[in-house]
């Protein structure tokens, strides 16, 4: 088996953790870095074509088979209507979703909105929430946090710590600043996860600097290419005003003064609570970054997918680990 087919199988292994089947336009644009699988990278670009050859031999071998445009295990054909069920889920919540979206552009300091996790690849169930990659600007990051906070509690679409499960309400997990958009947590769990990212609220040049400072993408994801197309939210002027006004007022030193304070209330919530320090999650909070990932699917999707390698006879040269969780 060659690295295109390695690379192919493991990228729909992975996807399989998610009970998600895969186009083959999806599978060439998420490969997973045939450098992860073996000591020799690939230094060639893979084509389509390269890739419909390869997915050919593996449905002709019995490890993949393939429904509808779908790619998929062996035995995991229900995937295919399961990920039709789930697209119909996915949109209806993206209504309910951008219904509320809209009022962000009354926050000031918000550079950007970024629909994430199961929302972002419309594999959503009834019981999912909205997963959000939230971009403030440098300097106001906690003030910015308190009037989505103050929006979304409005509108009753804010989940709480207390909330297990809190379907169609927004969970703010990441906060990151204009000012340092590159991201640390590097692994092949959150490569994948910010390669789906969907913009709602961005202008271009926030959006290509976040990939720019976040090239480490490409050491997990071979083919991948961040142009995407946005869910747009309805432009309202009058509500584009508020924020520039408010933004005007607290760029002032009354406006420092209140940053300062809703930093150490809400650093002293967050260290506070018992989460922050539970092993297999990662809770950050500093000037530039607000992370809170308490208890992640990260390890577990990671831990499930080396031992399918394994079980499907692919020995890589790197095993896949988790970004750095907090250990117990």
């Amino acid at each position: 088996m060659n690295s295109y087919c390695n690379s192919i199988l493991a990228t729909i292994v992975y996807y399989d953790i998610f009970d998600f089947p895969l186009t083959m336009v999806e599978i060439h644009k998420y490969l997973i870095n045939p450098g992860r699988l073996f000591r020799d990278p690939v230094l060639e670009t893979i084509s389509l074509s390269q890739v419909a050859e390869s997915l050919e031999g593996l449905v002709a071998d019995g490890l993949v088979d393939s429904k509808n445009g779908f790619y998929f295990l062996s035995d995991r054909e229900s995937l295919c209507e399961l990920r039709t069920e789930r697209k119909k889920i996915a949109a209806q919540k993206w209504k309910k979703f951008l219904r509320t979206a809209k009022w962000f552009q009354t926050v000031p300091y918000l550079r950007a909105v970024l629909a994430s996790g199961s929302l972002a690849i419309n594999n959503t169930t009834p019981e999912s929430d909205f997963d959000v990659l939230t971009v403030a600007k440098s300097g106001r990051l906690y003030i910015c946090r308190i009037f989505l906070c103050l929006i979304t509690s409005f509108f009753r679409a804010r989940r709480t710590r207390y909330e297990k499960t809190a379907p169609d309400k927004f969970c703010f997990n990441h906060y990151i600043t204009d000012g340092n958009m590159n991201i640390k947590h590097e692994s092949l769990y959150n490569a994948q996860t910010y390669a789906n990212l969907k913009p709602v609220l961005v202008n271009n040049e926030i959006f290509s600097r976040f990939y720019a400072e976040n090239i480490w993408l490409n050491k997990y994801i071979y083919n991948f290419d961040f142009k995407v197309q946005p869910q747009k939210i309805c432009e309202v002027e009058p509500f584009k005003f508020i924020a520039k006004f408010l933004e005007f007022i607290l760029n002032s030193k009354a406006g420092d003064w209140i940053e300062i304070f809703a930093k150490k209330y809400q650093q002293k919530r967050i260290k506070e609570n018992p989460a922050t320090y539970e092993s297999g999650g990662r809770v950050v909070f500093n000037d530039n970054e607000l992370e809170f990932h308490p208890q992640s699917f990260e390890a577990f999707a990671i831990d499930k997918y080396n031992k399918k390698l394994k079980q499907l006879g692919i020995i890589t040269y790197l095993e896949e680990k988790d970004s750095g969780l907090t250990r117990g």
